[in-house]
């Protein structure tokens, strides 16, 4: 079913929207949780959590491309679960991954600059990636984003994996100069 399908269904309170989102979108929501958890239970809670959220959101919210709105929603959900657990449950793969961009970005205090600082943050990183060259954009999205190991990432653009390596750093100086041009500092 086509996505525009799917989204009706929503609209129309239809329970067969759940299913056919599952069917269509389930395993790749169920790989970008675990890449995040590391947990086949957490994985599948966040699945059924992000079918949840959707149901809740739409309507009123029509969104331009379902695929993405459904992984912000896994993405997001799945990051709210590790940070509810200690540092000794995390990920390694998930610490280690957080741990690259974290000198980039900054950890503002009060919550009005927060806000701020996270729309000014938002728009900063929106310029930043859309610079990129397409396979670099791709590969630092895939990384930072979709939690992808290095490997992954190597294999599905094609590349060795020191050259993804490399193009990530090369990209995360470029994001903390350009942060830190505009004010934004870790």
């Amino acid at each position: 079913m086509e996505d525009s399908g799917i989204i009706d269904l929503y609209f129309r309170r239809s329970e067969s929207a759940i299913s056919e989102t599952a069917s269509k979108y389930g395993n790749y929501l169920s790989s970008i949780a675990y890449r995040i958890l590391n947990s086949r239970e957490d994985t599948e809670e966040i699945v059924e959590d992000t079918y949840l959220k959707t149901w809740n959101t739409i309507p009123p919210t029509r969104p331009r491309v379902l695929k993405h709105f459904l992984s912000r929603i896994t993405r997001n959900l799945s990051l709210d679960r590790l940070e509810y657990y200690n540092a000794a449950k995390r990920s390694a793969e998930t610490v280690s991954l957080m741990d690259e961009l974290e000198a980039c970005l900054p950890n503002p205090q009060g919550s009005a600059e927060r806000v701020l600082e996270e729309k000014e943050l938002t728009k900063t990183l929106n310029r930043f990636l859309g610079e990129l060259e397409p396979v670099t954009c791709s590969a630092f999205l895939m990384r930072y984003y979709y939690a992808h190991t290095l490997k992954e990432v190597a294999t599905q653009l094609d590349l060795p994996e020191g050259k993804v390596r490399y193009m990530l750093a090369k990209a995360r100086a470029t994001l903390r100069s350009r942060l830190e041009e505009e004010g934004i500092t870790a």
